[in-house]
């Protein structure tokens, strides 16, 4: 796989991680909006600490949204505003790692899950609209997928006649359907717990794949995720039936040399992503260009992206860095930025966003003084009137 400069994340392979490793801060912005009628528009975000290091959940006292040697870690986000995060913990009688929302905690190191004790958890859980968090771990020192209350697929199982050696992050919609990267007997493929979708030779839009990226599922059950063609180094994103987008292909006038895609698929199968292309880089969906390199956003200067996450309103918000800071941002403003204060204290590091369907955004953040928060951003929404020219007193 190509790298691709400007993009702010991490790979490793076969089961791509992507890693935020900016450091930034956030804050409240409002810009007032005009209009020639009434008209009824975000002009903000409300900020709000949801969690922070040394809140104690369940019993747990917490210490980190992150290991040392990382960047924040991306959150799920439910549509209600509900997020679920990675932490780690100390208690009385020793420290471990779990899954929490603000209120409970999901899992953690130590318990049973189908009679196998969990020996460790990834970073990044899925939260649908039921409240169940899948995640990513190791039961019995292989990898698997599961919930607090079941095992859905793991290291050893066979789906659609492949044997997985290995799972990655899970994708989850609210009818409970996961959908994930595995490695396999023969390469790579994309899965749900019950069902193989693509894999290392299939031929999709007249293209071979050899390998793929980390899905994203929506609740129509559209499945998409990143691949990579078996020559040359030419990539696209994909459904099982379809190409949703290529190199080469041209978007607002952009003839794209390289792309990449995290989890960034709404429910109108809109999809959103990094791409390069000659002369700069840039956030685009299958359409459209939404932000460039050196365009200013928010008063900011952007210079380069991470990887985006796209709401059903088509808001897509994303890390991008300016001269002098970095912060969350959306196409059409600045929610969060370095050098601004939360909850008195001066924030010094952001993660990867995550966005719900209707345009709440959460991120992690860490403080000048040491400590780190789990932020909820929500949109501001104020009715703005003008006075219409009529001709009379």
């Amino acid at each position: 796989m190509p790298l691709i400069a400007n993009v702010i994340y991490l790979t490793t392979s076969p089961i791509r991680r992507y890693w935020v490793k900016t450091r930034t801060v956030l804050f409240l912005v409002l810009a007032l909006l005009s209009s020639s009628a009434v008209n009824t528009a975000p002009i903000g975000y409300n900020v709000t600490v949801v969690a922070r290091t040394g809140d104690i959940i369940s019993g747990k006292t917490l210490t980190a949204f992150k290991l040392p040697s990382l960047g924040p870690n991306a959150l799920a986000i439910d549509s209600g505003g509900g997020v679920a995060f990675y932490a780690t913990y100390s208690e009385a009688d020793g420290v471990g790692e779990g899954i929490f929302t603000p209120t409970s905690l999901v899992l953690k190191t130590g318990d049973v899950v189908n009679g196998r004790t969990l020996e460790g958890l990834s970073f990044v859980p899925a939260l649908n609209d039921t409240g169940t968090v899948a995640v990513r771990g190791f039961l019995n020192s292989q990898s698997a997928i599961f919930t607090s209350r079941m095992l859905l697929a793991g290291s050893g199982d066979t789906i659609g006649g492949r044997k997985l050696t290995d799972v990655g992050f899970p994708a989850i919609n609210n009818n409970g359907t996961v959908a994930f990267l595995a490695s396999c007997s023969g390469g790579t493929g994309v899965f749900t717990h019950k069902a193989l979708l693509a894999k290392s030779g299939d031929t999709i839009g007249g293209q071979t794949l050899s390998t793929f990226g980390t899905p994203a599922i929506n609740n129509r059950g559209t499945v998409a995720f990143q691949g990579w063609f078996s020559r040359g180094s030419a990539t696209a994103v994909l459904t099982p039936s379809s190409v949703l987008v290529k190199t080469g292909d041209t978007i607002a006038g952009k003839t794209l040399t390289d792309l990449l895609f995290g989890s960034a698929l709404n429910s109108s199968d809109a999809i959103a992503f990094f791409g390069t292309f000659s002369g700069g880089t840039g956030i685009f969906t299958q359409k459209a260009l939404l932000v460039r390199s050196g365009d200013t956003v928010g008063g900011q200067k952007l210079t380069s992206f991470g990887l985006p996450v796209i709401a059903d309103n088509g808001t897509v918000a994303f890390l991008g860095t300016y001269p002098g800071g970095a912060g969350i941002f959306t196409q059409s403003t600045v929610i969060a930025k370095t050098g601004e204060m939360v909850d008195g204290r001066a924030l010094t590091g952001l993660g990867q966003p995550a966005i719900n369907c209707g345009g709440d955004v959460t991120f992690a953040g860490s403080f000048s003084d040491g400590s780190s928060a789990i932020m909820l951003a929500r949109p501001v929404m104020v009715q703005s009137k003008t006075r219409r020219q009529t001709g009379t007193e």
